[in-house]
């Protein structure tokens, strides 16, 4: 798994010299539930500067598998550990690619409570103390999202791209 991770990492990265060379973006709509007032559309960017961060967290993830298979391989509670990991791969890839603010705080959020998981894996009194560390510096970067949900409300939109 981690070398299919890897493999994709590598692939987006030669994905993001191709959209460089030739300046291209695509912008990805997908109305994922309709109202009677109002719908969700889910909106994903794809520009060289994003697929590169993806591709180079992708690769680097990847790599942290295949390493946490080998050195964590007696561990009972693997599939636990690779279960998290990929959660908070998918909670920066989440921030990563979106456009739209509210999606930004969801994966920020999902990123520290991921993040705790992962410091307190081993469970012990340290690592909760250093769990408890990250998730209050993770609320200073609530707040700063959050000031900047109120401020891009006042121009009528979430997204950053109207």
């Amino acid at each position: 798994m981690g070398t299919l991770i890897g493999v994709l990492g590598v692939s987006l990265l030669c994905l993001s010299i191709i959209f460089n060379i030739i300046d291209l973006r695509i912008y990805i709509e997908w109305e994922f539930f309709r109202g009677f007032l109002y719908s969700f559309i889910f909106l994903i960017l794809l520009d060289w500067i994003r697929l590169r961060f993806g591709g180079l967290v992708l690769l680097i993830s990847g790599i942290v598998v295949v390493y946490s298979g080998d050195y964590m391989g007696s561990d009972k509670n693997l599939f636990r550990f690779l279960l998290i990991l990929l959660l908070f791969v998918g909670s920066i890839i989440l921030i990563i690619y979106s456009p739209n603010i509210i999606r930004i705080l969801l994966g920020w959020d999902g990123l520290g409570l991921v993040s705790y998981c992962l410091v307190i894996y081993y469970q012990n009194v340290r690592s909760l103390n250093s769990g408890l560390l990250t998730i209050l510096s993770n609320r200073v970067g609530d707040v700063a999202i959050l000031v900047r949900i109120a401020w891009l409300f006042s121009f009528g939109s979430w997204n950053f791209l109207f």
